[in-house]
């Protein structure tokens, strides 16, 4: 990247982090800024005075202010980068291609880890907070079935489903990637850092669009499930019910024309209304595990046998820029 670009993206990444931090400024004003493509910097120096009074009063004078927040922009950036936190933005040459292709992409992300890894042929793995023991089964099935492949995988760190299939992925050398509903420095669910540590330590990624100490709703997660769903090639919902989260990712998956793949035990697809629903609904394939395992390798290998894959780098470690 030439000098100047790095100093212009640097500048924005400094002026995002320290309008963050003002009385009345969060996501969606944020948000509607970088849309806008006035640019963070930009409207720091000219369109934000209001909102900047408010940090000390009238009293101080604005250049003064202005300078302390900038200051401020400067530490937070700093104290990410430490934690191998990276701020990049739509517009940037490193941000991930599949996110930025779909029509309601985030404008940021936050990616601790290793950040080539957004760009692998990669299968989300989902599914419900309280898996029955078939869920779990099926869920380590899948892992198992897919050990030595050249996949990466995609989940929430949600408890249930979510968690172990991070925790499968890691047993079998699978890079994994946490997409978070909350900001990258809260702890959600609790709980979940020694599995977030295993994640960063093993070449995966945690990530999100949030601010840093954003708080979870269920807006939130409802949101952070389009990029679970943009992220990945392949779909795979291990359990889950018709109304729940895990039906908002598959219904983005089919809206970014994504494959999804059901799959169950033995007699108990009739028991299973998500996938004859999935299969009318969306063009969802099923498959009966562990019969045929051969055919499910052979759709999520199919369409993907062309594409050069994408290499990770071997520490996993992300080149931060500041």
């Amino acid at each position: 990247m030439a000098l100047d670009q790095r100093i212009f993206w640097k500048n924005e990444r400094i002026a995002f982090l320290a309008l963050a931090t003002l009385k009345g400024v969060g996501f969606w004003t944020l948000h509607q800024l970088a849309t806008s493509k006035a640019g963070f910097k930009n409207t720091f120096k000219s369109n934000f005075d209001k909102y900047i009074k408010l940090e000390e009063g009238a009293v101080t004078p604005l250049a003064e202010i202005k300078k302390k927040l900038w200051q401020r922009g400067i530490r937070i950036l700093e104290e990410l980068a430490k934690e191998n936190i990276a701020l990049i933005f739509h517009e940037e040459d490193r941000f991930p291609a599949k996110l930025r292709n779909i029509h309601d992409a985030p404008q940021w992300l936050f990616v601790q880890g290793n950040l080539s890894i957004l760009n692998t042929e990669s299968i989300a793995i989902v599914g419900t907070r309280k898996p029955t023991e078939e869920g779990m089964f099926l869920t380590r099935l899948i892992l198992a079935t897919l050990y030595k492949s050249r996949f990466s995988t995609v989940s929430g760190l949600a408890l249930g489903i979510d968690q172990l299939a991070h925790l499968e992925s890691i047993k079998y050398g699978l890079p994994t990637i946490a997409v978070l509903g909350t900001g990258i420095r809260e702890s959600y669910p609790k709980g979940s850092e020694p599995i977030r540590k295993m994640i960063l330590e093993s070449g995966g990624a945690v990530i999100t669009e949030y601010l840093p100490t954003q708080t979870y709703s269920s807006e939130n997660f409802v949101r952070r499930n389009r990029i679970q769903a943009a992220l990945s090639n392949i779909l795979i919902p291990v359990e889950w019910k018709i109304k729940s989260g895990t039906a908002h990712t598959v219904g983005f998956a089919a809206k970014y024309n994504k494959k999804i793949i059901n799959i169950y035990l033995p007699k108990t697809l009739q028991a299973r209304p998500e996938i004859i629903f999935s299969r009318n609904t969306y063009g969802a394939t099923e498959y009966e595990m562990p019969l045929e395992i051969p055919e499910l390798l052979s759709t999520i290998s199919s369409p993907l046998e062309e594409s050069a894959t994408p290499t990770i780098e071997p520490n996993g470690q992300l080149g931060l820029e500041l």
